[in-house]
């Protein structure tokens, strides 16, 4: 059986991030060399957390981290 590609019932944010495929995160990381001093956040977590804020509305960091955490 194939892949069911219809996204009903999914969230906005995790339609989103199965449209971007990794091969291009993992590109832009090689390019910029964007985990090279990261300790705790990795590229991929932080494009996450920055698409979530920018879906939820936040206004500030504290809004976001509460609103990753629920």
């Amino acid at each position: 059986m194939g892949e069911n590609k219809s996204f009903s019932g999914q969230p906005v944010l995790s339609q989103i991030l199965d449209v971007i495929p990794s091969a291009i995160i993992n590109a832009a990381n090689r390019k910029h060399q964007s985990n090279r001093y990261y300790k705790r956040l990795p590229l991929r977590v932080h494009l996450v957390s920055l698409l979530y804020g920018v879906f939820s509305y936040c206004n500030g960091l504290r809004e976001l981290c509460e609103g990753l955490l629920a």
